[in-house]
């Protein structure tokens, strides 16, 4: 019997034991396990802190890319405006300071018009008008003027060469008188002199030009223009008829001057227009 108690002593005491083992195995293992989760919580919460901080630095990057962006529109922005004024002062630039290169090419250019227009006027300018005839009798002289209005260029072409008529008479005048008072012998004679230049002056002073003729006229185009050439001719028959007879008014001139060399070959060219205009009367009657 006490054998009986022993075992079943010993069979209580086995399970105490096995049951303390157990209950300390159990709580072995939630420690762990508690301390398993712990970690994990830990290990958790380290991550989500990371994941904060990642999340931080890329708003921080997205905000500083835009940043970045935005400043890199405000500076095109400015480069734009920049390029903008550049461009307007550049403009006012060349304009209040024209390129010199371009002037001096202007400039070639219009050299080059110029040289072009003389050399078509020349080329369509009649034959006569470059001729010089000689005529004891009469005196010649062309001119030529352009206006976008025929009869306006008739007009100033006609002025022109009544112009040169009267300085060509002025000079025959004056080069017939120097003549004469060369011829005199009297370079110390101041009174004669002075008249000879007195009455030169009024010779001068006193010759009309009703007596010229056209003798010729061409008008053609040039360009946007009419170009008209003319020549007037003047016979100096009465004009030597003048100077003779003033001549011979003037007793300090007359004395003289009608014994010079120039007065005789005055009087024989008055009187050899007289004779050819007779003879032309007489032709032209027959």
């Amino acid at each position: 019997m006490n054998s009986n108690k022993l075992s079943a002593w010993a069979l209580v005491s086995l399970g105490l034991l096995t049951a303390c083992a157990t209950t300390q195995e159990k709580e072995a293992q939630e420690a762990a396990a508690k301390a398993q989760v712990a970690k994990a919580e830990q290990t958790q919460k380290a991550l989500d802190e990371l994941n904060r901080q990642v999340r931080s630095q890329s708003d921080m990057v997205s905000a500083s890319a835009r940043q970045t962006a935005q400043s890199q529109k405000t500076i095109d922005e400015l480069n734009k405006q920049i390029k903008d004024q550049s461009d307007v002062l550049t403009s006012t630039l060349s304009k209040a300071v024209p390129d010199a290169g371009a002037a001096q090419r202007a400039e070639a250019a219009k050299e080059a018009e110029r040289r072009k227009a003389v050399e078509i006027n020349i080329s369509k300018s009649p034959d006569w008008f470059l001729q010089n005839d000689i005529n004891p009798d009469a005196i010649f002289v062309t001119a030529t003027e352009g206006a976008v209005d025929m009869q306006l260029s008739i007009d100033m072409a006609m002025m022109s060469a009544k112009r040169l008529l009267t300085q060509n008479l002025g000079e025959l005048i004056s080069s017939r008188m120097t003549e004469f008072a060369t011829q005199t012998n009297s370079g110390d004679d101041s009174t004669l002199s002075k008249e000879i230049e007195r009455l030169t002056k009024t010779l001068i002073a006193e010759v009309q030009l009703n007596g010229y003729t056209r003798d010729r006229i061409t008008v053609i185009p040039n360009g946007r223009e009419y170009q008209t050439y003319v020549r007037l001719r003047y016979p100096t028959e009465e004009l030597k008829k003048m100077m003779a007879r003033e001549v011979k008014k003037n007793n300090i001139i007359t004395t003289k001057v009608r014994k010079t060399k120039a007065f005789e070959e005055l009087e024989k060219e008055i009187e050899a227009a007289r004779e050819s205009r007779a003879n032309n009367q007489s032709a032209s009657e027959k």
